[in-house]
């Protein structure tokens, strides 16, 4: 601009104040430009919002990532009421989730549970089969009780444990179709006087006895493949030289008896006709 041929000095300095202004505009303007540029933008500040499922617990899918639409020139507060309904809709969405299911209980699986070791149950088979006299196991008597059947417990657990398979030694198992689990009872028979059990009688004067059974003494009919009813007539602590002999009372005792040993040999139960 120094260099412009002027006539007059004062035409020349009203020039040069008409070709400054358009310049002072466009200054202005990228002035104006560029302090929007640097303006927060609320619009962009709201285009996703992440929210998890509240009082989410582990193992819950992760929360889903909602997609909030951008707009433009919209109100800042309205914004925000959006985005927050937006979070509300996910967290009572997040409620509706439906919490699985506790599997429902098995009184009979619980009744074996709670079985120890050193109980002893007043149970015996009746015969049918694998039945037992009770579904499932009562509670724990005395094991000095006065009872047609009654089982000292050994030991307990589960499917892949073995009891031992001795005179008088049994086991009681129970599988569960809600837990899938079994529950095994080792068993040993406590012998009680004066009760009955049920027997195989083969002919020819030897017996076949039921050692985990029970039977009324009197009763008219038994289970197959049983057909003989004997009663307990006496325990013994088993001599050394144990034989039927030891069960008679007295030398005038003629009536018929079978002896049985139990417990590893160190016991003798002593059977005889109960109508004899």
């Amino acid at each position: 601009m120094a260099y412009m041929n002027c006539g007059y000095r004062r035409i020349c300095r009203s020039s040069l104040i008409w070709l400054l202004i358009p310049v002072m505009l466009v200054g202005c303007d990228r002035k104006n430009r560029d302090a929007a540029s640097h303006q927060p933008s609320t619009s962009h500040d709201k285009i996703t919002s992440s929210a998890e499922p509240s009082g989410r617990s582990d193992g819950d899918e992760p929360g889903i990532t909602i997609e909030v639409p951008i707009e433009v020139g919209g109100n800042t507060d309205n914004n925000k009421q959006d985005s927050g309904s937006g979070n509300s809709k996910q967290d009572s969405g997040s409620e509706q989730n439906p919490k699985a299911e506790e599997p429902e209980p098995d009184p009979t699986e619980d009744a074996f549970r709670s079985v120890s070791a050193g109980d002893c149950l007043p149970v015996y088979r009746t015969g049918y089969g694998d039945d037992w006299s009770q579904s499932k196991p009562p509670e724990s008597v005395s094991c000095r009780g006065n009872y047609a059947g009654l089982f000292y417990v050994t030991r307990t657990g589960g499917s892949g444990l073995i009891c031992p398979n001795g005179r008088a030694e049994d086991s009681w198992r129970y599988y569960s179709a809600v837990s899938k689990q079994t529950t095994t009872l080792c068993l040993r028979r406590i012998w009680v006087k004066n009760y009955c059990v049920l027997a195989v009688d083969s002919g020819d004067q030897s017996l076949s006895v039921g050692l985990s059974t029970a039977v009324g003494c009197n009763a008219d009919r038994v289970p197959k493949p049983y057909n003989r009813i004997v009663v307990v007539s006496d325990v013994y602590r088993a001599p050394p030289d144990a034989h039927v002999g030891y069960c008679k009372k007295n030398q005038y005792d003629n009536r018929m008896y079978w002896m049985v040993l139990v417990s590893g040999g160190e016991d003798m139960v002593c059977f005889t006709d109960p109508n004899a």
